[in-house]
């Protein structure tokens, strides 16, 4: 009898377990299929705020995201059989456009560059903000639909997708010249007079100093002068990588100069601090672009 027991229990929730998994097969089935159309249904929520929020941003800055008439583009077609595809698509001509621009631009031979192409024109500081922002979020949103399956976004976004990539390839194809500085540069600087400044030793630098040393194409021999071991400069100075960047630079601050020199508490709210003027002006350049990307862009 106890042998027989033993019997019914060990069957006795293998059992159950089946019996429930037949009577509830349905039911479970649903909710799974519910949580998935509820996780792509969010995926598409994400997608187009994130599109919207892109063409914004690109609209501010001039870029147009009007979608080609011409309704015979085999993209355009494939917007409308399959919006994922045609992400993928719209993509893969940016990678493309950046391809042949490295190829036809890069004068040495620089494997990593012609590798990643691409990477290589956004390291450069080849885009203005808007752009390489925009480059950023449509990666972004690429990568997840190519690394998902049966993800679903709406035509309508695939649209504005397609419609940015195109501009995108279009700011591509326009580039006649790589930037002169790469944007490292730039933000280095910045970086080191962040630091002079968070060190409270330097409030004695005004603006006057700066305008005379930038007229005399020397701030950062005077600055290195003037901080000692508190600073460091020397990718800049003597026979530092960066040193050939450095007379560009020089240039783009004396046009700030020439052109608002008295001007900067009212653009920039810098009325004493001379290394603050620096920071302000040093991120003008980034922000207009100018000896970053070409000027027709």
């Amino acid at each position: 009898m106890n042998y027989l027991t033993s019997i019914i229990d060990s069957i006795a929730w293998p059992v159950t377990v089946i019996i429930l998994c037949f009577v509830l097969k349905k039911p479970i089935f649903e909710l799974i299929l519910y949580a998935k159309k509820l996780k792509y249904k969010n995926f598409e929520i994400i997608f187009d705020k994130k599109i919207n929020e892109i063409v914004k941003d690109a609209q501010n800055d001039g870029l147009e995201i009007n979608l080609p008439k011409d309704e015979s583009e085999y993209i355009n077609k494939l917007i409308e059989i399959s919006p994922t595809s045609a992400v993928l698509e719209s993509w893969k001509e940016i990678e493309i456009a950046a391809k042949n621009k490295i190829e036809e631009l890069l004068a040495e031979e620089d494997p990593l560059a012609r590798k990643r192409p691409l990477a290589h024109l956004e390291y450069l500081g080849t885009f203005i903000p808007s752009v390489e922002n925009a480059i950023f979020e449509l990666r972004d949103l690429r990568n997840r639909i190519a690394h998902s399956n049966d993800i679903l976004i709406s035509v309508e976004s695939a649209k504005k997708y397609v419609s940015l990539a195109k501009n995108i390839v279009q700011k591509i194809e326009a580039i006649s010249e790589l930037p002169s500085q790469k944007l490292i540069v730039l933000t280095l600087l910045i970086l080191e007079y962040n630091s002079l400044i968070d060190s409270g030793k330097y409030s004695q630098i005004t603006i006057k100093d700066i305008h005379k040393e930038i007229e005399n194409k020397n701030v950062l021999n005077y600055l290195k002068k003037v901080t000692g071991e508190d600073s460091d400069f020397s990718l800049f100075l003597n026979s530092g990588p960066y040193v050939k960047y450095v007379d560009e630079y020089y240039e783009k601050l004396h046009g700030l100069y020439e052109g608002y020199a008295g001007d900067e508490g009212k653009k920039w709210g810098v009325r004493n601090s001379g290394l603050c003027l620096l920071i302000a002006w040093t991120n003008e350049i980034i922000q207009q672009g100018s000896g970053w990307y070409p000027d027709n862009q």
